[in-house]
């Protein structure tokens, strides 16, 4: 899997998804830049994170953001016009969304991987892989039946990076179809299911909505992460790295 550093921002078509992967452990200097482009509603949120360092790649993450949605709705960065979502996530109006971008973000640790496409809704998710995390316990509460002892017959050495891919790919998959959401997080994503293991293709079981019409991807994001895309239909993915 190879990721692009183009020369130039890329034109978007609309039988195609871009995705974006940046870093967001960047110099003082750059946070500095960044936070011109950002609202005040977005300067307030990174002002409010305990720790330094969350709230500077916060602004890093969401500067990127508006960088590549300017360029995609031929705007400047700091007038595109973010708002958040029922779940918080930001959102484009519904006007700009109609037939036109679409897009979904995710980071952990220190990475942010964007996706953007045209006329069709997508899902992104990003996961640092960490240390004691209670797998088992967590796929009993947020896995089906049937992805809980899945991962229960990996060899216990793959069972780390069996849960993150399951975990990516069902939550990439609701991030695009925002399926039972209002139900709460853990409901939600009962309501469907993925394949488990990492050496299986990534693919949408038990869902009533028609996993048909969707496309489940998984991305090698670097070491130490696990990441899946969704998409509505048949696209062309392009990676690309953001260098700023």
């Amino acid at each position: 899997m190879h990721w692009e550093e183009p020369g130039r921002l890329p034109a978007l078509g609309k039988d195609e998804v871009h995705v974006w992967r940046a870093s967001l452990d960047i110099a003082p200097e750059s946070i500095r830049r960044a936070l011109t482009v950002l609202s005040a509603n977005e300067r307030r949120r990174a002002d409010r994170f305990r720790f330094s360092v969350h709230g500077d790649r916060f602004i890093a993450a969401r500067a990127v953001l508006r960088g590549l949605l300017g360029h995609y709705l031929e705007l400047p960065p700091s007038a595109v016009p973010l708002s958040a979502g029922p779940t918080g996530r930001p959102v484009l109006p519904s006007g700009l969304r109609d037939g036109g971008v679409e897009f979904n973000l995710t980071h952990s640790g220190d990475r942010t991987v964007i996706a953007v496409a045209r006329g069709r809704a997508v899902g992104v998710d990003l996961e640092r892989m960490r240390r004691g995390v209670a797998h088992e316990r967590l796929a009993d509460r947020f896995f089906t039946p049937s992805e809980a002892d899945a991962l229960r017959d990996v060899p216990p050495a793959v069972r780390p990076i069996a849960f993150f891919a399951c975990w990516t790919r069902k939550e990439a998959f609701l991030k695009a179809t925002g399926t039972g959401l209002q139900h709460g997080l853990p409901h939600a994503l009962r309501g469907f299911a993925v394949t488990v293991s990492p050496f299986e293709p990534p693919e949408i079981r038990q869902f009533s909505g028609g996993a048909r019409r969707w496309s489940l991807i998984d991305l090698d994001v670097g070491a130490g992460y696990a990441g899946a895309l969704a998409i509505e239909g048949n696209a062309r993915m392009r990676l690309f790295e953001w260098v700023g």
